[in-house]
């Protein structure tokens, strides 16, 4: 029986290990364990790291707040739709009548504040499994421009 080295002039298996996969499983694993602490909250992990990203830089542009988060854009927008239909945030338009602001509303401020102590649970156990290397690993891999 041939196998998968032996059909192929390039190694392809060595795609058994690619960072690419391991990184997106161990996010959305992550994002999973946020989740289930977060469920008694009321809100998911994705909004909660973008009303307290609100709360503690303020009012920004949507294009600004995507690049803080690591975010396209488009996806970004997708996530502020209920948020706003909530009243959780506020839109409109800044001094640039094509650039669209983002705030945090008095409501969207309790909402972070109710689900912080879920968020800290969650950050305390996901610190654990990642132990301190995996946390600086994490830290330094997010700080970094890699593209």
């Amino acid at each position: 029986m041939k196998q998968a080295s032996d059909r192929y002039p390039v190694d392809y298996m060595a795609a058994a290990g690619c960072f690419c996969l391991a990184s997106r499983q161990a996010a959305r694993k992550i994002t999973r364990l946020y989740d289930k602490y977060m469920q008694e909250s009321g809100i998911r992990i994705t909004q909660f790291t973008i009303l307290s990203q609100l709360m503690l830089r303020g009012e920004m542009p949507i294009g600004k707040l995507a690049g803080i988060l690591g975010m396209e854009r488009t996806t970004l927008t997708r996530n502020l739709t209920p948020l706003e239909q909530q009243g959780w945030i506020s839109i409109h338009a800044g001094d640039d009548p094509r650039a669209r602001m983002i705030g945090i509303t008095s409501q969207g401020r309790s909402v972070v504040r109710r689900s912080f102590p879920f968020w800290s649970k969650a950050q305390a156990q996901i610190g654990k499994l990642l132990g301190a290397d995996g946390q600086a690993a994490l830290k330094l891999l997010g700080s970094r421009n890699l593209g």
